[in-house]
């Protein structure tokens, strides 16, 4: 193992158990680390293009990165935000970066200029990683990686979360700002192994990485899941269904993650005739609303796979899933039983315990919570019950059989095709606009997205009409990310106001929804 002054050395690991799970605190780098050690030749990971690298190649990488951070002053619990490009080279240096006990931020590449600035504002980070900024210092040996550093300020106070965490993941906030959910290496750990378990994985089982590395759980169950437990990682990027279908093949990929449309697009290849093997998957857990019976079972029919509903966020990462073993019409059904150790329940708008059966607020509390939101990044919006419960903003239902099921959501977003959406962010940039006197953005239903963003807009006096393509080149020159650009643009004369005075989001989104007839 690499030795240097600024490592946190010979960390001591703990191990934990429950209802049979067993995990550890142990890093990334120390599993990784002790994988290589036992077996370097063995197959680490196989990137887009069909390289493949072994443990030993992605050590050797991740050592020369290692070095590079060591001498330019990385110490233990700084922060690096990393470019998540899904490639071996920014897979070395996440392993790096555990290496040197400093905390990974691994961000998406098309992070808009408007969050981008916000986190470097309020993130404290030490250093970033990419292969994106120019005036950055090549990295050597790191395959095109480069380094920038950031002015290093006077030490900030570290709590017990902060000397704990090794990962901070963004994702939307209600106010707008990004949120940044700090994790442990126990958290991380006891998820991937709950879900190694789920899926009866064997030791050097393939699993295959279509999701983005940009979030807490991208992050987990691609780089994390893969190289802390030895799993060779089979990258698909860009998406393209056909060629994860493939590669699931080639390597004999037995689990994955993702979203229903990545589901719904393998279903299509089989449909269209273009995929007729049976699938080596032994599990693919799939996050997301819009996951409907039907998709569930062509998935098993047309393509082999057993696709799991798992019940998960950033701030609390797959912590309950239905099984292979379950009937499909369990699977259909239901979003799962909690992981051994995680307890999920039903609240009242009291915050009261709710009895099984009962509708409610979801609560969770277990191993794979997050430790806290980042100072200015979402902090505002951690709530726990008096039983330190997390409240997650869904509605759910728990059966008396420790089977729940999710049926609707309080919080305001909106979540296109697994990707959360917050509609105060975009509503912010659109009064921006100096066309608009106000706007507020909705979801409106998507057959294969399951929600897509409308904004609903009142025009000043003397304004043109504005169409939908004048608000995505306005969203665009203020920086907003495309991916949170809405697809619907509805004008209105008159904006309908609750009797209290608020924006009535209900009757304005019904209206929206009947008027671009999609109700």
């Amino acid at each position: 193992m690499l030795t240097g002054g600024n490592q946190l050395p010979n960390k001591e690991v703990t191990t934990y158990a429950a209802d049979g799970l067993t995990w550890t605190d142990a890093s990334l780098w120390q599993q990784f680390d002790a994988g290589y050690e036992a077996s370097p030749d063995t197959l680490a990971l196989v990137e887009a293009d069909g390289r493949c690298w072994s443990r030993a190649e992605l050590h050797h990488t991740a050592t020369a990165i290692t070095q590079a951070l060591q001498k330019s002053g990385i110490r233990a619990h700084d922060r690096i935000m990393l470019e998540g490009n899904k490639t071996a080279p920014t897979i070395a240096a996440a392993l790096a970066i555990s290496c040197v006990g400093a905390v990974v931020c691994p961000y998406t590449p098309d992070l808009g200029k408007a969050e981008r600035q916000v986190l470097e504002e309020r993130l404290g980070h030490i250093a970033l990683i990419s292969v994106s900024e120019a005036e950055a210092q090549p990295i050597p040996g790191a395959h095109g990686l480069r380094l920038s550093l950031r002015r290093r300020h006077e030490p900030r106070p570290l709590d017990e979360a902060d000397t704990a965490a090794a990962l901070i993941g963004f994702t939307s906030g209600t106010t707008g700002v990004p949120k940044g959910v700090m994790h442990s290496s126990a958290a991380m750990n006891y998820t991937v192994r709950a879900c190694e378990r789920v899926a009866s994985l064997e030791a050097n089982d393939s699993i295959i990485g279509v999701v983005p590395l940009g979030s807490a759980p991208g992050f987990t169950f691609t780089v994390h899941f893969s190289q802390a437990l030895g799993h060779p990682l089979v990258i698909v990027d860009p998406w393209d269904a056909l060629r994860a279908l493939q590669m699931m093949e080639q390597y004999s990929c037995r689990w994955g993650i993702c979203v229903p449309t990545h589901l719904v697009a393998m279903v299509e290849c089989a449909k269209s005739g273009q995929w007729t093997s049976r699938s080596p998957l032994r599990a693919l857990a799939v996050g997301g609303s819009s996951m409907t019976p039907d998709l569930l079972a062509d998935a098993e029919q047309l393509l082999g796979i057993r696709a799991l509903r798992m019940f998960g966020m950033s701030e609390c990462m797959g912590h309950a899933s239905t099984l292979p073993s379950d009937s499909l019409e369990r699977r259909q059904h239901s979003d799962g039983t909690p992981f051994p150790g995680t307890r999920d329940e039903a609240f009242d708008p009291d915050l009261k315990m709710l009895p099984r059966g009962a509708r409610g607020q979801a609560g969770v509390k277990g191993p794979s919570l997050f430790l806290k939101y980042c100072e200015g990044l979402g902090g505002q919006e951690y709530r726990l019950t008096e039983e330190g419960y997390f409240l997650t903003g869904d509605e759910i239902i728990c059966g008396s059989d420790n089977y729940l099921k999710v049926v609707g959501r309080l919080k305001d977003q909106i979540i296109r095709g697994g990707y959360n959406i917050d509609p105060a962010e975009v509503e912010a940039a659109l009064q921006r606009h100096p066309a608009i006197e106000t706007a507020i953005v909705v979801s409106v239903p998507h057959a294969r997205l399951g929600e897509q963003a409308c904004a609903i807009c009142r025009i000043r006096k003397g304004y043109p009409p504005l169409q939908l393509s004048g608000l995505t080149d306005h969203l665009a020159v203020i920086g907003l990310s495309k991916k949170k650009w809405p697809e619907h643009l509805v004008i209105v004369e008159e904006m309908i106001y609750t009797a209290t005075g608020k924006l009535n989001k209900k009757l304005m989104q019904k209206a929206a929804i009947s008027s671009l007839g999609l109700g």
